[in-house]
């Protein structure tokens, strides 16, 4: 949790760079130094052999996921707020819990509808809160929630992958590989003028990155052994903090309704799990 509100601050202030003009370098700085980590990770630690089939099978469309989601969410926040974005990015684990009774055969319990329907009210009450000559916001949630139904499904894929038997930091590498390769094609094809990076850029790429991986890696150990229904909810509870952090540090402004949006999505985390 502490990992992803950082994170989730960083990106914040990557995604402002230049008027989201650098996100891609970004992602593709911030998968560099996630790869870079893991492999020294593996080769220090002797956590078992870097080609590992099956988190080399799942870690191809876990990849491809990944880059969609965080890429939605970097866009999400060029111009929205954290408070706003991230709090509807992070409900994904309602999204993940109804999936989990299609796929997963989990039992569709009413614990569970209820708190779709608050996670439903969350989304509605934070785009009500936004003024409407903010359009900013309004436009970032056109990324978020696509973001937040699309990492929903990226959970269950996850878990399926741990059931099958990948490893931690081996399905991490091979995650951010792919990353690394669609953000340098997207550099190569779309974005050739902005090769060059600033400093700053460098600079937030490798906290991002450090975040990132300790986020993951805290997080996919605690599903090997932890009941996920606990696990996740803790995890994405973060939006609270990242919330604050955005009042404090970037100064956001939070008005009742985006308060009274914010308690009900943690609501909706709480009565799922």
């Amino acid at each position: 949790m502490l990992g992803n509100t950082g994170n989730d601050l960083i990106f914040k202030v990557a995604a402002k760079q230049q008027e989201g003009r650098r996100i891609s370098l970004f992602y593709l700085l911030q998968a560099f130094f996630i790869i870079i980590c893991c492999l020294a990770a593996v080769w220090l630690l002797q956590l078992g052999p870097i080609v590992h089939m099956t988190s080399i099978q799942f870690g191809l469309p876990i990849g491809v996921g990944t880059y969609a989601i965080y890429m939605l969410v970097l866009k999400s926040l060029v111009k929205g707020e954290v408070s706003t974005n991230i709090t509807i990015f992070r409900l994904n684990f309602v999204v993940s819990s109804i999936l989990a009774v299609v796929f997963l055969n989990e039992i569709l319990t009413v614990r569970k509808i209820i708190g779709l329907i608050l996670c439903c009210a969350a989304i509605i009450v934070l785009f009500i809160s936004t003024p409407r000559p903010s359009q900013g916001s309004h436009s970032g949630l056109r990324f978020s929630i696509p973001a937040c139904l699309l990492a929903g499904g990226l959970n269950i894929l996850i878990k399926v992958a741990f059931n099958n038997g990948a490893l931690i930091v081996q399905l991490i590498l091979y995650r951010y590989l792919v990353v690394a390769v669609l953000a340098a094609s997207l550099l190569l094809i779309r974005h050739k003028q902005n090769g060059r990076g600033t400093g700053r850029i460098y600079l937030l790429a490798l906290l991002s990155g450090m975040a990132m991986m300790f986020a993951l890696f805290f997080t996919f150990a605690a599903f090997q052994i932890g009941d996920i229904a606990l696990v996740t909810p803790i995890n994405q509870l973060a939006f609270v903090f990242s919330t604050a952090g955005a009042v404090l540090i970037l100064k956001e402004q939070v008005s009742i309704k985006k308060i009274l949006a914010i308690v009900l999505a943690v609501s909706s985390i709480i009565t799922i799990a």
